[in-house]
């Protein structure tokens, strides 16, 4: 049965696409069988390769609301690499939980929309990696339902420091509900070598420690030059035939990772 790990804080801008298509890129030339699934209406994880989610039949939206129309599951997966797949979201997510409280009444339980959605998925991969939207809400409260793992990017600035306390309590919120949810790690990315930066890194360490939560050895950095090179070459930079030297620790970085999080050897 597949892994199932969400990136996830309610904070915008802090690298969860980034985390999340950089390590299924590194698990799936590893030869595990890895699928992506967005649930953010940006689809960000699409246009990382090149593509553009709004031109895409089915999407996680038809999963999550049950579109009659949507005979087989597997039709909304499209592949991205050799090993690696993805359900892709677009626009149609910005009004899913909108549609779903008006409608509450024609769901089972309007928390296990994901859960059942992926379900039949789980036996046909070894991971599935979630990249979620910057928000706390339904989307928020089906992901902690359904994954096992959950990975926080951490950006050490002020606003980004309430919320990473603000995911970790609402991850704590839904044990009960799912005894198998833990947070894996709080990975620490757009990292300068500032005095304010320094700080916040010492209060989240320290923080993490209060909840017996592992806060990463490994830093990710701000890097222009990977932001251009993937739009230029339309893939994550784990998944370049041949990686620039100037991108090499970058690439690198997400190997050990990888390492880190116990998901490779």
């Amino acid at each position: 049965m597949a892994k199932v790990i969400a990136f996830s804080n309610n904070k915008g801008g802090v690298l969860k696409t980034s985390l999340s298509v950089n390590l299924a890129g590194v698990l799936s030339k590893a030869g595990k069988h890895v699928l992506i699934v967005d649930l953010d209406s940006q689809g960000n994880s699409y246009t990382t390769f090149g593509k553009d989610p709004d031109d895409i039949e089915w999407t996680i939206y038809d999963l999550l609301t049950n579109n009659p129309k949507l005979n087989n599951p597997h039709d909304a997966v499209l592949n991205l690499a050799e090993n690696l797949d993805i359900i892709v979201a677009n626009d149609d997510m910005s009004y899913f939980e909108i549609e779903v409280l008006l409608a509450k009444d024609t769901y089972d339980d309007i928390f296990a929309l994901f859960k059942d959605s992926i379900e039949s998925f789980k036996e046909e991969y070894d991971y599935i990696i979630v990249d979620t939207p910057p928000a706390l809400g339904l989307i928020a409260a089906n992901v902690f339902i359904a994954v096992d793992e959950v990975v926080i990017p951490f950006q050490p600035e002020p606003y980004a420091f309430r919320s990473l306390v603000k995911t970790v309590t609402a991850v704590n919120n839904f044990k009960d509900k799912n005894p198998d949810l833990k947070v894996k790690s709080v990975i620490p990315v757009k990292y300068r070598h500032t005095v304010m930066h320094r700080a916040f890194i010492d209060s989240a360490k320290a923080f993490a420690k209060t909840q017996h939560i592992k806060f990463s050895d490994i830093v990710i950095k701000e890097s222009i030059k990977y932001a251009e090179t993937t739009l230029r070459e339309n893939v994550p930079v784990t998944l370049l035939e041949e990686v620039p030297e100037t991108l090499k620790p970058y690439a690198e970085v997400y190997q050990e990772l990888a390492k880190e999080l116990e998901y490779i050897g």
